[in-house]
């Protein structure tokens, strides 16, 4: 029986074609934050929405969100979802990287304040603060996953009611949403040196 050779001119052919697969798939997109439709509203563009309605939220350190639980829920959903998609998504490289530093603090600054878990995965926290927010709203006592929240459910329900000044979550997403909208009435959106599209 003849066997199968590859010819002479195959070979590189075929070491090339496995070269460029690779590539292929290192270039490939790798998924993004799960946008919490529970926080953001649908019409709305998700990164722009959250800036605004996260800096209304922290606005004077979060002294709005002072015994509104529900609120303070979705209010620290939108913050980690904010920060993960800024630290992560190369579509918005051309905010200064201090924006996405200075939320990652601000991050710290509310998980510390809830008690939760400080190496939290960012969509955990999202979606187990939208769950909490959803409860509430239904007049149930929330049950916070004890894995994130090792303090329990009663402790967690007195920090999150009066989770105290929060200055760093205040200058943090100001200073994300003044960014957004500078580079929206300038010359657009431009990713490091090179030219950019708008998000």
């Amino acid at each position: 029986m003849r066997r199968n050779a590859l010819t002479p001119a195959a070979a590189p052919m075929l070491a090339l074609g496995l070269l460029l697969a690779g590539c292929a798939e290192l270039r490939a997109p790798q998924a993004g934050q799960p946008i919490p439709v529970e926080l953001l509203p649908a019409s709305a563009e998700p990164l722009r929405a959250a800036a605004r309605m996260a800096s209304a939220d922290f606005v004077n350190e979060g002294a709005g969100l002072q015994d509104r639980p529900a609120e303070a829920a979705r209010a620290f959903g939108r913050l980690e979802w904010m920060t993960a998609v800024l630290s992560t998504d190369p579509r918005y490289d051309a905010l200064p990287p201090g924006i996405a530093m200075a939320l990652r603090g601000a991050a710290a600054e509310t998980r510390e304040a809830l008690g939760m878990v400080a190496d939290t995965p960012p969509a955990q926290a999202t979606a187990a603060l939208a769950a909490v927010a959803r409860e509430i709203d239904a007049g149930r006592t929330p049950q916070f996953p004890p894995a994130l929240f090792p303090a329990g459910n009663e402790r967690s329900l007195q920090r999150l009611t009066r989770p105290g000044p929060l200055p760093q979550a205040a200058i943090a997403t100001g200073q994300a949403a003044e960014a957004i909208a500078q580079l929206d009435s300038g010359a657009g959106w431009v990713r490091g040196a090179g030219t950019g599209a708008r998000f």
